[in-house]
């Protein structure tokens, strides 16, 4: 697969083999802290029509598949089919298709879903695309359908468990090059703002839970999907001539280093906090 750098309003990431393993690690460690891939208050039966949107590598929907009836129907949504998982390794009720979750849903689809799933839209969309992703999804849903949205809090990511005296330098600085890469490109959303803009764009009954990602288990796991993901993100940044302090490809991969050493060493840790925010269609 050959990197794929995509423009403002779209995913800061390349997508390539390596980043379709971070994101299959990480989602595995974001589930270890929130245990469940349907929120509890969405009724689930044996004919459910579920669509994820942003669905990358599949590996919500693939998941999903294995713990709902085979009756129910998923289908996956992407602006890019460079990670979706071959036919024949997935079950028959799985498709997948090629879509921007900004644009129009082709009229087969609208009104039609029991549940929309979106995740990590964090480094997709810029500030002014939350509401109008929120309202164009759910024209998806049918009246008392729930939109379910799982993403994390990336501007407030810290590091903890730093040895008294000893700062992780270098983790430091990768993640404030990030952020400040992030905020140069207008992806600065505030996830806190979430369930008000579901209030806002009409749908009812809904809520927000927050899923704090310091389980011990995870710890050296989620570092790595931290890390990787800030060299992507920059990877991605430095193709689009948009970070400055870069000047080669070669510095970003000395940085990954650096940041995985700082971490190893004092045996410290990234932690943020990851919201899962559901709103039912009236």
């Amino acid at each position: 697969m050959s990197d794929q750098v995509q423009s403002h309003g779209e995913y800061l990431l390349v997508r390539n083999i390596a980043e379709r393993d971070r994101l299959n690690m990480q989602y595995k460690a974001w589930q270890a802290n929130i245990g469940y891939l349907l929120h509890p208050a969405i009724k689930q039966h044996d004919r459910m029509r579920i669509a994820d949107v942003g669905t990358g590598t599949g590996i919500w929907l693939r998941e999903l598949a294995a713990a709902l009836p085979s009756t129910c129907q998923l289908d996956g949504f992407d602006l890019s089919d460079v990670m979706f998982p071959h036919k024949d390794a997935l079950p028959e009720n799985i498709t997948f298709h090629h879509q921007n979750f900004l644009e129009p849903f082709p009229d087969e689809y609208l009104g039609e879903y029991d549940v929309v799933n979106v995740r990590v839209m964090v480094v997709a969309l810029s500030s002014d695309e939350w509401e109008p992703a929120v309202r164009n999804l759910m024209t998806l849903l049918k009246p008392g359908g729930y939109l379910q949205w799982i993403d994390c809090a990336a501007h407030e990511c810290a590091i903890k468990g730093e040895p008294e005296g000893k700062r992780a330098t270098d983790a430091r600085y990768g993640t404030d090059l990030f952020l400040r890469t992030l905020v140069s490109l207008g992806k600065t959303p505030n996830i806190a703002t979430l369930r008000g803009t579901f209030q806002k764009s009409g749908l009812e009954s809904c809520e927000e839970r927050i899923y704090t990602l310091d389980n011990p288990a995870t710890r050296e796991d989620l570092n790595l999907t931290v890390v990787v993901g800030i060299q992507h993100v920059l990877t991605a940044a430095f193709k689009m001539h948009k970070l400055n302090e870069i000047q080669s490809m070669d510095q970003i991969v000395s940085l990954r280093e650096a940041m995985l050493s700082d971490l190893h060493r004092l045996g410290c840790y990234y932690c943020f906090d990851v919201y899962v925010v559901v709103g039912r269609k009236i």
